[in-house]
């Protein structure tokens, strides 16, 4: 569950940096997206690696992953073999290696970290700083992280966005968005089996 926790977080970082902020190359970005991000049902597709901090290696884990994200806090999530889905009252959480399907309460802090972005006050005030890597540092999620997120300077198109916390670093790269007709709520097969965790 790390890496959902991880991926809701930097997915918060995506959307808030769509809405949030005026300056270049951000207001670029956000005005290149601007049809997108008002649409219903949206998703972004990424890829999530993640490894040590200071020496990555041949082992960090790499994967992709997209969410969907529509209305009343309904959402689609998929990674790797993992697919979890909101209908905005209940998360059913399905693997496939395992063909299980797991019911349970929604976790009202990642559910809030997922949809926070469209509280605009709370996000206009976050604090945003520019790196002399050129990276733009965001404070959020405590004093233990560092958060930058990272522009093409000849395009602004959103290139990264890096976490460090202690001596692991997630970096999600390949960010795409889309307008999503419809958002799918379906998981698992005929021969899955259920655990109800309410």
């Amino acid at each position: 569950m790390n890496h959902i926790w991880v991926l809701f977080l930097v997915i918060k970082f995506i959307f808030l940096f769509t809405i949030c902020f005026a300056a270049n190359p951000v207001n670029q970005w956000i005005n290149q997206n601007t049809e997108i991000l008002k649409h219903d049902i949206k998703s972004v597709s990424f890829q999530l690696t993640v490894g040590a901090a200071i020496y990555p290696t041949k082992n960090d884990s790499i994967m992709s992953g997209k969410i969907i994200v529509g209305k009343n806090k309904q959402f689609r999530f998929e990674m790797g073999s993992r697919t979890v889905v909101s209908d905005g009252m209940v998360w059913k959480s399905y693997d496939k290696r395992t063909d299980q399907i797991f019911i349970q309460e929604p976790d009202k802090q990642l559910e809030k970290s997922l949809f926070s972005w469209v509280k605009l006050k709370k996000m206009k005030a976050l604090p945003v700083k520019l790196e002399p890597d050129g990276g733009y540092r965001i404070k959020l999620l405590g004093g233990e992280n560092d958060i930058r997120v990272y522009f093409n300077p000849v395009s602004s198109e959103l290139e990264s966005i890096v976490i460090i916390n202690s001596d692991i670093k997630s970096e999600i790269s390949k960010i795409t968005l889309a307008i999503e007709e419809t958002l799918n709520l379906e998981i698992g097969r005929e021969s899955s089996v259920s655990f109800d965790l309410r």
